[in-house]
């Protein structure tokens, strides 16, 4: 009741100060001046109209802008992406200052990412304060992930400098494009490169071909900047871009934007300033937005519960290589964190760590896993048991929560479903909440990541017609299987919403392709591990590693990867699900800075032609 007086309150003293002054966003790309704004009172139904949505931007600028003095990083960035909806000077004012000064990195780049987002409002200078808070935050190396797709999107609107330069020749070296994770950024730099239109950068790309460790993501690059004989992921693909580059340099250098064209940046995962016409005065969803609540938790238990049969090993390599983001995003979000861990099999196999806050510990447990258990039924049920019982969980409550999630490439059998329905139940009255995650098949793993749709970041890609082409292709299984694994594989959804929780379906490549390392094979190039009983056998199911191409690039994962799925998905829901449209462009960024925390590998190749029966390396 206080907070709604103070909004009223607000909203009369705004009309005072509407006149004074407020330019108003009045339609896309349009800001109406101060000399626009009548100074008597309106009068006409449109003047009276646009002093109301002036009256309501004011008094929402206002009330955001209280919230980011809180001392919980999520709500200063909550209160931020919603400040970033507004187009009013104070917004863009206090948003800018956020970038240069909050103390928190994750904040400061929810704030860059709003300038993006409004950067065709910005004037000179504050486009150019802008430009210095970015370089402070790349020597502070806050860029990770698809972060570095807006950052080269800024850099490339103005021409080529030595910074720039360096910092391109950095993100090269850092990237591997047998990870997907890459991907996008590779791609991205190719576009800047052919922004700047720079000899300098390409001449280092192609004696990067020279190389079996970097030429598959020089030629990426080159690829992607427009430099483009066909592919040729061979020894001779140096000679063939030489080539190319003597009879097109001077085209290709002379294209290179030579002023700064900022004013055409597009928002990564903020979305640009509301107008006049995107706001309905009359609304109630305005007028019910009151003050911004405490967002971030106080203690958060998250559990894992994975399959670990032998189909699985490259999930289980995600997970040791991601469970650094994991902690790291979970640790923003919630003051006291903890994750724990389950494993399962057939054979009624089940191994479990209890929660715990130690990343190290976590870390340690994770590295030591491996496939288990003999062919046959998972134990879906054994596991959501002794994930529930197996630790001392934090009683749930408001700023507390309970999150298990169910991990399994195999749709779960009906005496599986049953126990997991009533262990479910029994959950749900003591606060747990359980997601679903199915492990599916990503077909087409070897094509051409330029030729798959990538408009800026996969995270926001809608890949669900993608995947049906793929259901619905050569290789599957007949219709009437098809129909039975497809009912059993809603016993995931079926058993998550018995407690409040969802599942998705995330679609991955078969093998180790897109983790960072050549399909059947560990990080330490040898070929996998079979399961308990099967060591020293052949690869496990799924690996291929005798028929994926040496020279493959990773592909471009539907909606952003599992990590980055699963984490937008556990995260919106459990910090506050009524403000989704905010809270998943905040997880989205969080998710991509804690890429720092992957384990990252070097690319590592040889040299070898593909055998007579090999896929052709050429999309």
């Amino acid at each position: 009741m206080r907070s709604a007086c103070r909004l009223v309150l607000w909203l009369l003293g705004a009309w005072a100060a509407s006149a004074l002054s407020l330019p108003v966003a009045a339609e896309e790309g349009e800001r109406v001046p101060l000399s626009a704004t009548p100074a008597k009172p309106p009068d006409t139904p449109a003047d009276k109209k646009l002093a109301t949505i002036q009256r309501r931007f004011s008094a929402l600028t206002e009330m955001y802008g209280r919230s980011l003095k809180s001392g919980d990083p999520v709500t200063r960035s909550i209160a931020t992406i919603s400040l970033a909806r507004m187009p009013t000077p104070q917004a863009t004012g206090a948003i800018l200052e956020m970038a240069r000064t909050d103390r928190e990195a994750v904040v400061r780049l929810v704030a860059w990412q709003a300038l993006l987002g409004r950067a065709r409002l910005l004037s000179d200078q504050q486009r150019d304060a802008w430009v210095t808070a970015t370089w402070s935050m790349v020597a502070q190396n806050l860029f990770h992930g698809d972060l570095r797709i807006g950052l080269l999107e800024l850099l490339s609107a103005h021409p080529i400098a030595p910074p720039a330069r360096k910092l391109f020749t950095d993100f090269f070296a850092d990237t591997n494009s047998l990870d997907s994770s890459d991907i996008p950024t590779l791609i991205a730099m190719g576009r800047a490169l052919k922004e700047w239109g720079d000899a300098q950068l390409v001449e280092l790309l192609i004696r990067a071909l020279r190389s079996p460790g970097t030429a598959v993501r020089a030629e990426l690059v080159l690829q992607a900047a427009g430099i483009c004989p066909p592919w040729n992921r061979t020894p001779k693909a140096h000679d063939v871009y030489q080539a190319w580059w003597k009879d097109h340099k001077d085209a290709f250098t002379g294209a290179g934007r030579k002023q700064p064209n900022y004013k055409a940046l597009k928002p990564q995962y903020i979305p640009s300033p509301m107008t006049a016409a995107d706001m309905d005065p009359k609304d109630m969803k305005w007028l019910n937005e009151l003050e911004l609540p405490r967002f971030q938790l106080d203690q958060f238990d998250f559990a894992i519960a994975i399959d670990a049969s032998r189909s699985m090993r490259a999930e289980l390599e995600r997970l040791k290589r991601d469970v650094g983001i994991i902690f790291s995003a979970l640790n923003m979000v919630s003051r006291e964190p903890r994750i724990g861990l389950t494993v399962f099999a057939p054979g009624n196999t089940v191994e479990h760590l209890p929660l715990t806050d130690s990343p190290q510990r976590l870390a340690s447990a994770i590295q030591k896993v491996d496939i288990i258990g003999p062919a046959g039924e998972e134990e879906w049920a054994g596991a959501l048991s002794k994930t529930m019982t197996g630790s001392e969980w934090t009683r749930s409550g408001q700023h507390s929560k309970r999150a298990i999630v169910l991990i399994s490439d195999e749709p779960i059998t009906d005496p599986q479903h049953e126990r997991c329905m009533k262990i479910a139940r029994s959950g749900a009255k003591e606060g747990f909440r359980i997601y679903g995650v199915m492990i599916r098949a990503l077909g087409n793993a070897h094509d051409n990541p330029l030729a798959v749709r990538f408009d800026r970041t996969p995270a926001t890609t809608d890949d669900k017609a993608a995947m049906q082409r793929r259901l619905d292709g050569k290789g599957g299984k007949g219709k009437k299987q098809q129909e039975k694994n497809d009912r059993s594989w809603d016993y995931y959804q079926q058993i998550a919403g018995a407690t409040g929780g969802k599942a998705i379906e995330v679609r991955v490549p078969q093998g180790l392709l897109g983790l960072g390392v050549p399909p059947g094979t560990g990080d330490d190039g040898k070929a996998g591990k079979g399961g308990k009983g099967g060591k020293g056998g052949k690869a496990a199911k799924g690996e291929q590693a005798d028929k994926t191409d040496p020279m493959a690039i990773a592909p471009i994962y539907p909606g952003g990867g599992p990590t980055n799925r699963v984490l937008s998905m556990v995260l919106v829901d459990s910090i506050n699900p009524e403000y989704a449209d905010r809270i998943e462009p905040f997880v989205h960024i969080l998710v991509a800075y804690c890429q720092k925390s992957a384990q990252h590998l070097n690319e590592r190749r040889t040299w070898r032609e593909p055998g007579p029966m090999e896929p052709n390396r050429n999309p």
